[in-house]
């Protein structure tokens, strides 16, 4: 990690909350977010794209992210980072992508934030899967592990599931001094 700076990916299948965790707790510690970059992208596309706009969207994530983190003064709370991009790639089009995975491994070292989808589905023009997302959970818990990162389930509704967020995060930083 960059000296004295934390990292922290929230990571999860659609619609868990990604982004109001990542805000509430960028609030809550004094820290600064990251946004998902692949939401302007294809907002700006009408949510149409191909296989061939992951790279885009992985290089520019890491881009933003890198910008992000060096003018940060307090912890970083990333809202998805390239792994969300690979376990796209894998579950939608059933290929690994070696550039992308070239570029995860580029990111800084960062604690991982899993949001369980345990919330009700809220549509949205950019989601795609409401009937997948335990398959997806399991992907990216098992891609956790692979890589042997350091990570917290969240769980729960509303005030309880930052509560067990908050707590993550104070749980990573203990760990870390």
């Amino acid at each position: 990690m960059e000296e004295g700076k934390e990292i922290f990916a929230i990571v999860g299948p659609e619609s868990t909350g990604k982004t109001t965790l990542c805000n509430q707790l960028a609030t809550h510690f004094n820290g600064v977010v990251v946004p998902e970059f692949s939401r302007e992208y294809l907002t700006a596309r009408k949510g149409i794209y191909h296989q061939n706009d992951l790279m885009i969207i992985a290089k520019s994530q890491l881009e933003l992210e890198n910008r992000t983190i060096a003018d940060a003064n307090g912890p970083v709370f990333c809202d998805t980072d390239i792994l969300v991009i690979l376990i796209w790639q894998q579950f939608k089009y059933r290929k690994r992508n070696q550039e992308i995975e070239k570029l995860f491994e580029q990111q800084q070292p960062r604690n991982y934030l899993l949001t369980f989808p345990d919330l009700e589905w809220k549509p949205d023009p950019l989601r795609q899967n409401p009937n997948d997302l335990v398959q997806l959970f399991e992907l990216y818990e098992m891609a956790l592990k692979t890589i042997g990162a350091d990570y917290r389930i969240i769980r729960g509704q509303g005030n309880n599931r930052l509560t067990n967020a908050i707590e993550a995060v104070s749980a990573f930083t203990q760990s870390e001094s």
